[in-house]
């Protein structure tokens, strides 16, 4: 789910939470004549009660939306956390790098990246479809993105440094083109699946226009 939808429903929740709290103190308070501070730890209780309740239900309706198990999800979930952390230091990695050459084949990277990242957050049983990219493609790609910026910025460059250079470029442009592959791997369902609409609704559109005619 995207951070901020998540940003969203953690306030609502709050703010219900916030709402229980304080119409619960006062109905504990002067309905039912409670002393303050019973009814301060009441409301307290209660107001916790709907902010996890609502979290519990949330979850669990994410889960069950989402056709995985709990436990699927939630690995899911810890494999994502781990490559937005991977992805932010690639993208330090390649702004750190000031190299012309580079700067097209690195912006495309990241959104390639980043473009996979977003579809995974939003419909998590996809993850099975870019196994490769969040365990080897991207640790790879960061790894020698942070040696090639580390190789850039040394002062004196021997010989073998620019060889080594030479080298991970070479890696890293193959690497970028693994990683499109990776995409389009992805992306590869949705065309699928737009083929099948655009043949079901030509076909409709033929049968209204000739009843007659067979699909």
């Amino acid at each position: 789910m995207k951070p901020i939808v998540l940003f969203f429903m953690f306030f609502l929740r709050l703010g219900l939470a916030t709402a229980t709290f304080i119409i619960a103190g006062l109905v504990f308070w002067f309905s039912l004549d409670l002393s303050a501070m019973l009814s301060f730890v009441f409301a307290l209780v209660a107001s916790l009660g709907v902010f996890y309740g609502i979290k519990g239900y949330t979850a669990n309706s994410l889960v069950k939306g989402s056709g995985l198990t709990r436990s699927e999800y939630k690995y899911i979930q810890a494999q994502l956390r781990d490559s937005k952390m991977k992805i932010g230091r690639l993208q330090k990695a390649m702004f750190s790098v000031r190299n012309v050459i580079t700067i097209k084949q690195n912006y495309e990277v990241l959104q390639v990246a980043k473009k996979i990242q977003s579809i995974v957050e939003n419909e998590p049983r996809r993850f099975y479809e870019a196994e490769q990219f969040y365990y080897s493609h991207l640790d790879s790609m960061v790894e020698l993105t942070e040696k090639y910026a580390f190789l850039t910025k040394q002062p004196a460059k021997t010989s073998e440094i620019k060889d080594s250079l030479n080298e991970t470029r070479i890696t890293i442009s193959s690497m970028a083109d693994t990683i499109k592959q990776d995409l389009y791997k992805i992306l590869n369902e949705d065309m699928d699946d737009l083929r099948v609409e655009l043949d079901v609704a030509k076909n409709a559109i033929d049968k209204r226009k000739d009843p007659n005619r067979k699909s």
